[in-house]
């Protein structure tokens, strides 16, 4: 997965679901500034319509493939603006996919986030849910600029999703989260720190549920938010 921080610029099979999904579906944890959705600017060279895509609410959204291209590169963490400016972004792609997740957050002059959001968004044309057998996941998340590492694990017959992911300041899990097959959505209980209980919710990508993305995020704290993503063992 490439990772990347910046500010504003610019048919039915055996065991799945029956319904096959076309579009893209995404959310974030808060609407009032940001929006996510299918790309709908157009640049030569740079942005495309027709992607997954992110802008501010009430106006256009760019796509993400095209936001990488002003961000600088440290190996596979790219970055633009600072915690200085009105706006920056830190997210991720999925495994090469056109899905992303990740957090947006405004910052003052003293380098503290006045307000963030984290959110997904793919592109799940396509896209089948088992209702039979399980399967594992590797995934990656973002809170607050820092990457977090973990596994979750579908078990697709209980329609049941569990797992963690973590660093060494913040543990996120994730309890027996509901999975919808014929929506492809998940959501459910998440725990930050074994002590402060929140919310998750997410979508599966892909045939035979290949791929998801989602986020946890934590009324009273936003800063225990978390956008994640990761593709099947």
């Amino acid at each position: 997965m490439k990772i990347a921080q910046l500010s504003w610029i610019s048919a039915a099979m055996l065991g799945l679901s029956s319904l096959a999904h076309a579009g893209f579906d995404g959310a974030i944890s808060k609407e009032e500034h940001r929006q996510v959705g299918e790309s709908q600017v157009w640049v030569p060279f740079i942005h495309s319509k027709g992607k997954a895509g992110i802008g501010s609410t009430g106006g256009k959204r760019v796509d993400f493939d095209g936001l990488t291209v002003f961000a600088s590169q440290n190996g596979e963490v790219y970055t633009s603006g600072s915690d200085h400016n009105n706006s920056k972004y830190v997210f991720s792609q999925v495994a090469g996919q056109d899905i992303w997740f990740g957090e947006w957050s405004s910052g003052s002059s003293n380098g503290q986030a006045n307000d963030r959001a984290v959110y997904y968004v793919g592109d799940d044309t396509g896209t089948t849910v088992p209702t039979s057998g399980s399967a594992t996941y590797t995934v990656a998340g973002i809170n607050n600029g820092a990457t977090l590492a973990g596994q979750f694990t579908a078990d697709f017959a209980a329609q049941k999703l569990n797992g963690s992911l973590s660093n060494s300041n913040l543990a996120i899990h994730l309890y027996n989260n509901n999975i919808n097959a014929a929506t492809a959505e998940f959501s459910g209980t998440a725990v930050a720190n074994g002590l402060k209980i929140g919310q998750s919710q997410g979508h599966f990508f892909g045939a035979d549920a290949a791929f998801l993305a989602g986020f946890a995020k934590f009324a009273g704290d936003s800063t225990l938010d978390t956008a994640f993503g990761g593709s099947k063992n």
